[in-house]
């Protein structure tokens, strides 16, 4: 099964946060609104009527309002969305702005409860926003050329590309498993796919296969898209053929059929030299919290009170 990639799952990063829309008229604004709510008057007269003189509230809401997301997710950009996600994104964006009023109307931020979480969030930011700082200050560094050709001479293997087209039946059990091939055992070659297609599209519990029946077809994919167990079982078949074991996943027992593949390819040192820079950074980074973090607990004294 392939890894999971941006999709209608980046709609649940903006329960962390409510949306912080802006009200119409503000001088910073640059960009065209993504949408407008207008809320009625909530001003009332002495008698608690309102005011039929009061000004609506006008709140605009934009991609800044999506930091959330960008801030835990750098390579986010709202643009290259796809319509879909687009939409979803939105419309969960109107919602908390709905419900965020709704609450104020209620009295919800003076509550003990919201306190507490807002000073749990604060403490929760300050580590999000410490750690973002140290990455940028390791982000201005620069790697010796010579350490880079090092780690790419020493690690050819990992930047190897090979491309398969496969397709794949997705079972519950070890024992379905093992009787979908029994099945394609007795099915002469020139057939195999075919009866493959046909066990795929009625019993596979993948839901793109139960939705669209394209009998299991995954389409074509890099080693490194899907799980390790998966992506070992697929490469080392022959096209047109299947594996002759069940292939276990944590999404649940594979029966897998070959359709294609290419010869590997390595990628020249230049092709991969952006990646091998954001490894070593990412692997400076975490050796640098981590000296920074034994640095600090030397300073304090530390009871830890778990049972054992």
């Amino acid at each position: 099964m392939k890894k999971g990639v941006l999709s209608l799952a980046l709609v649940g990063f903006l329960g962390v946060g409510v949306v912080s829309a802006k009200t119409k008229g503000y001088t910073e604004q640059t960009e065209k609104p993504l949408a407008t709510i207008t809320f009625p008057s909530a001003h009332t007269g002495k008698k608690g009527h309102k005011n039929r003189h009061s000004k609506p509230e006008v709140v605009d809401i934009t991609t800044d309002d999506f930091a959330v997301i960008k801030r835990r997710n750098p390579n986010f950009d709202f643009d290259k969305l796809k319509p879909e996600q687009k939409e979803a994104l939105l419309e969960q964006a109107i919602n908390n702005l709905l419900i965020e009023k709704e609450a104020r109307k209620e009295g919800l931020e003076h509550t003990e409860e919201f306190k507490n979480s807002m000073a749990s969030y604060q403490k929760q930011l300050l580590v999000e926003i410490w750690a973002k700082h140290q990455a940028e200050n390791i982000g201005r560094e620069q790697i010796p050329e010579s350490d880079l050709k090092k780690y790419y001479n020493e690690n050819k293997a990992q930047f190897v590309q090979q491309e398969a087209h496969a397709r794949h039946i997705l079972l519950k059990t070890e024992a379905d498993a093992k009787r979908v091939i029994s099945e394609l055992n007795k099915v002469p070659k020139n057939r195999v796919e075919q009866e493959f297609i046909s066990i795929a599209n009625k019993e596979s519990n993948d839901p793109n296969t139960k939705n669209s029946k394209n009998g299991g077809d995954l389409g074509k994919f890099q080693k490194n898209q899907m799980a390790p167990e998966f992506s070992s079982a697929v490469f080392a078949l022959r096209p047109g053929s299947y594996t002759r074991t069940p292939v276990k996943t944590e999404f649940g027992y594979h029966v897998i059929y070959l359709i294609s593949k290419n010869e590997p390819k390595t990628p020249t040192y230049e092709q991969t030299k952006q990646t091998i820079i954001g490894i070593l950074k990412e692997h400076e980074f975490q050796e640098h919290v981590k000296a920074e973090l034994e640095k600090l607990r030397k300073q304090v004294q530390i009871q830890v009170f778990l049972k054992k």
